[in-house]
């Protein structure tokens, strides 16, 4: 049997023991671009000389991404305190915002959401406003959130706590509910950070709900001649040499579908729980699956890659092996309402490489081949996934930024 369903106090829980579709009679993706917009010398599906520069100096920061269901591709840069969109040609569409802290303008954007059909929404800095634009620029709507009522409901957060949006204009707050414990040693061992509480605050009253404590990022307590050799590749605590890096534990949340849902992963279980938009858990999502082993290829591979993106090498040599890879290296949730759960494959790359796709109900549908990014749809790069593509972000060591767009085949239109 593939899948085994029970009840728990009301609560679904699915077991996956198998996709519902083998490899190789799923969804697969292009494994090169068909579509860039940015960068020194891009194109958008094939777009004349004339306008391929219109990116040019506008993918900058870039804070959110999305194709619109007329096929325009919305960006928005924290930059250019602007929102773009530029139609399937790649000329620049239309433009909103500007700097200012009136209506429709933004003091520094954090996220942007897109509701279908025609609605697009701007989530500035600190969550103090909110602009509603439709897909011809014209401002809907802006409201101002009141951060003191955010910060008497949700004890612990600050004005800087991560926050994602959710489609009725209620949000998810991140906050870690102790400070870090910096009394380990330096002795080159791994450690977790204090876990983290994803908390729900609603949009008229807010009251605040949990959706749980989650595990804390896993990182490294390295020696002082190791941290002096990393780069901006690595986050570092001033003086007290911890070292996180990509494809590290961590807990993921994404949010989305119809009806929308919330979904949350601690990174390092095989398992992910569903949520209604009001907080209600409403599934636990699990594969049976063993852990996958980090094999020694696979580990040397990830050190390549972290020097090639500028990590100092004796400092990459020095970092322990992990004995598996994460169950999961980041969430999203697709235009259509189908959970993306990205993952390490058996291919020994040393970066996640592949998703895994489940339906709204819970259930392990397939695996999609073909890699279009070793670190996509992981915060804070964005990354937007429908029924024809998946855009993501890539950037380069000069600071350069651009959006690729990877066809998916195999897929019902």
């Amino acid at each position: 049997m593939a899948v085994t369903i029970r009840d728990s106090v009301g609560v679904e829980i699915v077991e996956n023991h198998a996709p519902e579709r083998p490899p190789g009679q799923f969804w697969t993706l292009d494994r090169e671009p068909g579509l860039i917009l940015g960068g020194s010398d891009a194109t958008v599906g094939g777009a004349a000389q004339g306008n391929r520069h219109d990116a040019e100096g506008r993918i900058w920061e870039v804070a959110g991404l999305a194709r619109l269901a007329d096929g325009r591709i919305a960006v928005l840069s924290r930059g250019n305190h602007q929102l773009f969109l530029f139609d399937p040609s790649g000329r620049l569409s239309v433009t909103m915002g500007g700097k200012g802290e009136g209506p429709g303008e933004f003091v520094r954007p954090q996220r942007m959401q897109y509701l279908p059909p025609d609605t697009l929404v701007v989530w500035d800095y600190w969550m103090e406003s909110v602009a509603y634009f439709d897909t011809g620029g014209t401002v809907l709507d802006h409201r101002r959130i009141d951060l003191g009522k955010v910060l008497s409901a949700v004890p612990g957060a600050s004005p800087e706590s991560p926050t994602t949006p959710l489609p009725d204009g209620s949000f998810v707050i991140t906050v870690r509910r102790r400070d870090p414990d910096f009394s380990h040693p330096r002795d080159g061992t791994l450690v977790r950070y204090p876990p983290v509480e994803y908390v729900r605050v609603d949009l008229e009253t807010y009251a605040a709900r949990s959706l749980g404590i989650w595990d804390g990022e896993e990182q490294w307590a390295a020696s002082d001649n190791v941290v002096s050799s990393y780069s901006e590749l690595s986050e570092i605590a001033p003086g007290l040499g911890l070292v996180s890096y990509d494809g590290q534990l961590n807990s993921h949340l994404a949010v989305g579908g119809r009806p929308p849902l919330i979904y949350v992963t601690d990174g390092s279980k095989n398992e992910i729980r569903q949520f209604s938009l009001d907080g209600d858990l409403l599934r636990i999502i699990r594969r049976t699956t063993a852990p996958l082993v980090v094999t020694e290829r696979a580990h040397r591979a990830w050190q390549d890659f972290a020097v090639d993106l500028g990590a100092g090498e004796y400092g990459v040599e020095a970092w322990p092996k992990p004995e598996h890879h994460p169950a999961v290296g980041a969430l999203a949730v697709d235009a259509a309402g189908y959970l993306w759960v990205r993952e390490w494959s058996g291919s020994e790359s040393g970066m996640p490489d592949q998703w895994s796709v489940f339906g709204p109900e819970g259930r392990w549908l397939g695996v999609v081949s073909g890699s279009a990014s070793p670190a996509v749809c992981y915060a804070p790069l964005p990354c937007w996934i429908d029924r024809e593509w998946l855009l993501v972000l890539k950037g380069d060591e000069l600071g350069r930024e651009w959006i690729e767009g990877y066809r998916i085949h195999g897929r019902e239109r």
